[in-house]
């Protein structure tokens, strides 16, 4: 009884592996089309933050690199608390995020901060 009770939990321990790793796998595919929400961050992101000095290569700023889709689906909490939460980026001399940015950030982490989003 105790090997069977051990081999299910070896069973439901794979299958949430297998679908975390396969929600990763989505963020990594070239072919994942972009949500609405993605889109909306992306294009934030690539005005004021995948600029050169900052996060993207080779400079790659805090060592985060935002010109992947998967990188700044990975980092979508960290982009909320820096970008909205706490406004610490873009840093100056650049403007702060307008609120109608901030506002798209949150509501894409909110939605999961995914890719498909």
């Amino acid at each position: 009884m105790k090997h069977i009770l051990y081999f299910i939990v070896a069973l439901l321990i794979g299958a949430v592996s297998y679908s975390c790793s396969n929600d990763k796998e989505e963020d990594d595919n070239p072919t994942t089309t972009p949500g609405p929400k993605f889109s909306a961050v992306k294009t934030i992101i690539n005005t004021n933050c995948a600029v050169s000095g900052c996060h993207v290569s080779p400079s790659n700023a805090g060592g985060i690199n935002f010109e992947s889709n998967a990188n700044i689906a990975e980092h979508a909490s960290h982009i909320k608390e820096m970008a909205v939460d706490l406004e610490l980026m873009p840093p100056p001399p650049a403007s702060p995020l307008s609120e109608a940015d901030q506002a798209k950030i949150a509501d894409w982490v909110a939605a999961g901060g995914r890719i498909t989003d």
